[in-house]
């Protein structure tokens, strides 16, 4: 049998802004084949942005790429994105005390890793809920080349109005 070569060309270096049939929007910046930085525009954790995040990505053949993390927070994420059709789908669990106290989490994660991992030991972390278990529509797909630090610098609240407009995305 033969597997999908695993050219990931197809997402590194991108920014994809996307939402959720819920209308949860988020933005994804591919940095690396092992690293990605984001931000939730809206949603449950809306204002949460998070920079170097590790992760493993396959592609899985027919221009999809799979990404698949885990958080310091007790989060377990896993995207299968189709950058050509302009979709992807999103399952993710997160634990029952993010459920409880979703702002403990907003705030840019990688100043707060410590911070994090108590809340997430003091829990509770059982029951695992599906956040996330849908599509998406990718409203915005910029190649912005990969490597970058300069892509997701700040929380969504401090991005002025017209990074919206200028990207045609509603808020």
């Amino acid at each position: 049998m033969a597997y999908p070569e695993q050219d990931l060309s197809i997402i590194l270096g991108k920014r994809i802004i996307y939402t959720y049939e819920n209308g949860w929007l988020y933005e994804l910046y591919f940095h690396s084949e092992t690293l990605l930085h984001y931000r939730v525009h809206s949603g449950l954790v809306g204002g949460r942005w998070v920079t170097n995040r590790e992760v493993t990505m396959k592609a899985l053949g027919a221009g999809m790429v799979r990404v698949n993390w885990v958080e310091p927070v007790g989060n377990v994420v896993a995207l299968v994105i189709n950058p050509d059709d302009r979709w992807l789908h999103g399952f993710f669990l997160m634990p029952q005390w993010i459920v409880d106290n979703p702002q403990l989490t907003v705030c840019h994660e990688d100043e707060h890793v410590d911070e994090m991992l108590k809340l997430r030991e003091q829990g509770p972390t059982w029951p695992m809920h599906f956040a996330e278990d849908s599509f998406a529509t990718i409203n915005v797909l910029e190649d912005v080349g990969a490597g970058r630090d300069d892509v997701i610098t700040c929380p969504p609240s401090e991005l002025p109005e017209e990074w919206y407009t200028e990207r045609g995305v509603k808020k």
